[in-house]
């Protein structure tokens, strides 16, 4: 920028630490961007006129609110003493723009000094040159900084004095320096989170996508959108990272998708390219020195970051750190793996150097320290959610490790107490979901590698459930591959060899709901009698009888009734031997379900009695009991007991909200409760509560699933129902056409709403005139029903009641 002299006659700004001080817009030190050195000294006048103005960075994009808080902090020109304000944050985050753009917007009243305080000694050679003392000279008050202390030197009192130290990698650096308060205005830019409580700390983050969007659009104004998109999310919106990139693609005239090409096969090299104005080194130099430091720190500090590093997305709770945890075995599985346990000093898959790195972990006192020089350096980040680490520091930390078996045998050992334990559809685990993320991670990982030991096989078993449950698509396909994974290993040459059926039960389990919930229903029947077979020749009694529940419920729903019937028989035989009460009301709950699928309503209702006859005597496992609720609404909804059936779901949708209240992700039988629920209150003309429950139901479903999703569509097509009840019809035809739609693209049993939407379109078409289109929806119910249940359910019966009445001539 140009250099322009001040005003003819400046008003001196005192300086108590050696004399007056004069200009408008100053810099010490170092040159960064396009700042320029500008200093007059101790009583020397300017020739000219003209003020002295830093110009604004025409390339500088949002962080309008950060500029907002900081002039509210730094209260500038005001009068009084105010307290220096520190910007921190991650290495190249943009805190040194952020700070020079406020100078260059003060008023022309407010004077900015741009001070280079990267290190003690020459922040105390640029403020003596600011007060117009020689470099080598020395002060009274030098004894006072070297202390270190609170007590400081009194720095310029004007409040139109901003002083900016930029730069400050240390919390020495300043100490004995800045006071906690002063009457000039100090803003510091650091990467240290925690610079004295004294001062006023603001973070700053990464720039938004829209913020990233604005900036490529400039500086890469011929780019595709998608392409900038694409690159501002994989760099995940890190301002120096994307500056780097755009600028190595201007000065190759290289495309953007060449860039991300690079960056996908080199991740850490891409990182390296491109430069930046204002900031001296790479990102992933910067990067590298930030952990270097912290290393010298606490040498520990590396531990924690590694493993962060090989950790998911999410936010990890302190509370994993602080438990005591054994190392997973990630290369070895069955009775190797146990032995290698007994000789793990001597031998085996843990290397001494790795039980050195997890007793660091758990060492509390070694674990604090490496945390809090992490902390400090913004390598990571803490919330009360736990610590999280940048995907740009996790990439250049994997890198640097190398081999990731010892952070995995450590990740794996962290979650071991939560791997393995959903065995049914509706679980009650801790933490469940806390942990999903990073054992996504993790396994992905180990199965990159080609590790398929017991923690790997176990972790795969447990995602493949888990993700079936949470029933997102994306979700659902990398369950999929979980499970296909533990086949995969089993089936080929070397297979573990014992304990085979536990796994290979439950991976099938997997695959079967998967394939129940994609529409697939020999598939998942196929999986099922898989699973019934293995478990029955390995005597394994659980996922026997889960196999049981699955074959039968499965065949129910998709109206396999000779299957249905061959369940029974088995359960037969299965309810004369001594089961635990817990197996036992499992087993009734499925034959419930199969009772109501064959229209045996009187069986039905014998079975669902006993099982809650056990409820009120028993204390009964939380999945078995929240399925014994379930059966029983769907029992009273079914031989249309209102006040039941609210009863029941009422109960169910209590305990699964409890559950939400741990910290769970909404999955979706939480969302199946909502909608369940607000229908038995619509039938129970409880309207108002039905509003509350699909309003919650509609968001949840939207915000966690999508707004295409089928767990979205059953929640609009009890929402139609409302609004017919409402006499809203407009507003019900588009939720009960778009459910219409939707259902009829989707494959059985994923169509199974479609009879009652139908049904309910039909009333709407009628109330609205369109008699014809309401005899056609209502007989497309009809068909639908009679072909699932038979002429005889009650659910067919209600369809051709409906279509008698839309046909009587008294609607015409």
């Amino acid at each position: 920028m140009p250099n322009t002299p001040p005003d003819d006659d400046p008003a001196p700004t005192n300086n108590t630490i050696s004399g007056p001080v004069s200009g408008t817009a100053w810099q010490i030190g170092r040159v960064f961007g396009g700042l320029h050195f500008h200093h007059h000294p101790s009583g020397q006048q300017c020739t000219t006129s003209e003020p002295s103005r830093w110009t604004p960075d025409p390339l500088f994009v949002g962080r309008t609110q950060v500029l907002q808080h900081l002039r509210s902090l730094l209260r500038l020109g005001e009068p009084g003493d105010a307290a220096p304000v520190v910007l921190h944050g991650m290495t190249g985050s943009g805190k040194t723009s952020v700070a020079t753009q406020l100078g260059a917007e003060v008023p022309d009243s407010i004077t900015p000094v741009f001070v280079d305080a990267s290190g003690r000694t020459s922040l105390l050679e640029e403020l003596r040159r600011l007060a117009g003392v020689p470099p080598q000279g020395t002060s009274l008050h030098d004894g006072v900084m070297s202390a270190a202390g609170p007590v400081t030197p009194q720095l310029p009192v004007s409040p139109n004095t901003l002083l900016i130290f930029d730069g400050v990698t240390s919390t020495d650096t300043l100490r004995g320096i800045v006071p906690r308060s002063t009457g000039c205005r100090i803003l510091i830019t650091s990467t240290v989170r925690y610079l004295d409580h004294g001062y006023t700390h603001i973070e700053l983050d990464d720039w938004t996508a829209d913020e990233s969007g604005e900036y490529l659009e400039i500086v890469l104004p011929d780019s595709p959108d998608d392409d900038r998109a694409l690159l501002a999310a994989t760099l995940h919106h890190h301002p120096l990272a994307l500056t780097q990139a755009a600028h190595h693609c201007r000065v190759l005239k290289q495309s953007v998708g060449r860039f991300l090409e690079r960056l996908a096969k080199e991740p850490t090299g891409a990182l390296g390219l491109g430069e930046a104005s204002g900031h001296r080194r790479t990102t992933i130099r910067s990067i590298e020195m930030n952990i270097e430091l912290a290393t010298t720190t606490e040498p520990a500090a590396r531990d924690v970051l590694m493993l962060l590093a090989h950790l998911g997305s999410e936010p990890l709770p302190a509370s994993f750190l602080e438990r005591e945890f054994a190392l997973g075995y990630v290369r070895a599985y069955g009775p190797r793996a146990r032995w290698l346990y007994r000789l793990r000093k001597v031998i085996g898959e843990h290397r001494p150097a790795t039980w050195s790195k997890a007793r660091a972990i758990q060492t509390p006192l070694i674990r604090d320290r490496a945390i809090t020089a992490l902390l400090q350096l913004s390598l990571i980040k803490a919330s009360g959610e736990g610590y999280l680490i940048h995907p740009l520091v996790g990439l250049v930390a994997r890198a640097r490790a190398g081999d990731p078996l010892p952070w995995l045998q450590i990740g794996f050992g962290l979650f071991a107490e939560h791997i393995g334990d959903v065995h049914t559809e509706i679980d009650d685990q801790r933490d469940a979901d806390v942990c999903l993320s990073h054992l996504i991670e993790l396994t992905t990982t180990a199965i990159r590698h080609d590790y398929h030991g017991t923690a790997v096989i176990e972790s795969c078993v447990h995602l493949a459930r888990r993700l079936a449950v949470l029933g997102g698509a994306e979700e659902s396909s990398n369950g999929a591959q979980f499970a296909q994974h533990v086949l995969s290993i089993f089936a080929g040459p070397n297979p573990p060899r014992n304990a085979v059926a536990v796994p290979q039960v439950r991976a099938r389990l997997a695959l079967a709901l998967l394939s129940f919930r994609h529409g697939d229903a020999s598939k998942a029947l196929a999986w099922s009698r898989e699973c019934l077979a293995i478990s029955a020749k390995a005597g394994d009694l659980f996922h026997y009888v889960t196999s049981i529940r699955f074959l039968g419920e499965i065949a129910s729903v998709v109206g396999e009734h000779d299957v249905s019937r061959h369940v029974l028989d088995i359960i037969d035989r299965e309810r004369r031997r001594p089961h635990r009460i817990d197996i036992r009301v499992s087993l009734a709950n499925t034959c419930t379900r199969i009772f109501l699928s064959i229209n045996e309503i009187g069986e039905a209702q014998a079975c669902s009695d006993w099982v809650l006859e056990q409820l009120a005597s028993q204390r009964l496992p939380a999945p078995v009991h929240q399925t014994s609720l379930q059966m029983a609404a769907l029992l009273a909804r079914t031989v249309d007991d209102s006040d039941a059936w609210l009863r029941h779901e009422v109960a169910l949708l209590d305990i699964r909200r409890a559950e939400q209240s741990n910290g769970r992700r909404p999955d979706r039988w939480f969302v199946e409760s909502l909608h369940s629920t607000a229908d038995a209150a619509i039938r129970a003309n409880k309207l108002q509560l039905a509003q509350e429950l699909l309003d919650e139901a509609a968001a949840t479903a939207e915000n966690t699933f999508g707004a295409g999703s089928p767990n979205y569509a059953n929640v609009l097509a009890v929402r139609g129902r409302l609004r017919l009840h409402q006499h809203r019809y407009a507003a019900a035809l588009r939720d009960l056409t778009y459910c219409a739609d939707f259902f009829r693209s989707q494959p059985s049993p994923a169509n199974h709403m479609i009879s009652a939407v139908l049904v309910h379109l039909a009333h709407v078409l009628l109330a609205t005139g369109a008699r014809a289109r309401a005899i056609a929806a209502a007989t497309e119910a009809y068909e639908f029903d009679l072909a699932h249940f038979g002429p005889d359910h009650p659910e067919t019966r209600m369809d051709l009641d409906v279509l008698n009445r839309i046909k009587a001539p008294h609607h015409r």
